[in-house]
């Protein structure tokens, strides 16, 4: 082949390349436009005023960052939403604990010695942390497993952050990744003999709707309460909503946005109970 064959063939395979991004951008629909119709159905599942309000405001997040309204912030403590009750006697799934244990050992107040919470995470020199700090509090109904949620047993490479209890299931460049296990709830209750689950609440970093997928039969056959984060993507806001209804379950929907961590994150969780 010659010299003149070889240049004709990159400039071609160029223009192509060309042609195939820029027809690539040309297709690709605003987030509002391309998700309009699961914005609207997610939002008017939602129950309240407040709620709609708030989702109205991580939409408009998720489309330009614009900041959410200080206002809204903390109606009610985080994972006590009162149309979605936390009661002594409780068991709990800590999806995402996180070794900042305030919460956790509010929640363990409130579930009592005849309740239980069973925390989950992969990051396994995070978990040993936790696990001193739960050991020194003296709580005994606080039990850990160094695992994450999915949709099924498996194993994955989870981004991890150094000195960062978060563990994601993407992220860009920076940090590592390390192989970690990851199990269906379903299986995982079976297998660890759980009879009842009352409350799941879900903060793992972008693999909630994989978690609850994960969780179909206790949600059909328990219908515990809800607390799940759907800020980390931003189809979250929407989807999880949607795909909660779309199981008929009976679930009722609420949301909360509570402190964020920084004045360019947020914290919004979506409540449901069908009780």
């Amino acid at each position: 082949m010659n010299e003149n064959v070889v240049k004709r063939l990159w400039v071609l395979f160029i223009i192509g390349l060309i042609c195939f991004f820029a027809w690539t951008f040309m297709n690709q629909k605003p987030y509002a436009e391309k998700y309009a119709g699961q914005i609207t159905k997610a939002k008017s599942l939602l129950t309240d005023d407040y709620s709609k309000e708030v989702f109205d405001n991580l939409i408009k997040f998720n489309i330009n960052k614009t900041p959410m309204n200080e206002k809204l912030i903390d109606k009610f403590p985080e994972n006590y939403c009162p149309q979605v009750p936390l009661n002594k006697g409780d068991v709990m799934i800590n999806g995402g604990i996180s070794s900042d244990l305030s919460l956790t050992f509010k929640v363990a107040e409130t579930v009592g010695d005849s309740g239980e919470i069973i925390g989950f995470d992969p990051n396994l020199r995070i978990m040993e942390k936790i696990n001193k700090e739960i050991e020194n509090s003296g709580f005994k109904n606080i039990k850990t497993y160094s695992v994450g949620l999915w949709n099924k047993n498996c194993y994955k490479d989870l981004y991890f952050q150094d000195n960062v209890d978060a563990s994601l299931v993407y992220r860009k460049s920076e940090g590592f990744y390390l192989p970690a296990t990851l199990v269906a709830l379903d299986k995982f209750i079976v297998k660890e003999n759980i009879k009842k689950i009352d409350f799941i609440t879900l903060d793992v970093e972008g693999a909630e709707m994989q978690a609850l997928k994960g969780a179909e039969t206790i949600l059909f056959t328990q219908k515990p309460n809800l607390a799940v984060s759907i800020h980390h993507r931003p189809t979250d806001a929407f989807e999880i909503i949607n795909y909660l209804n779309d199981l008929n379950c009976g679930y009722k929907f609420w949301l909360g946005y509570h402190s964020p961590y920084s004045k360019t994150q947020v914290n919004v969780i979506l409540y449901a109970t069908a009780k």
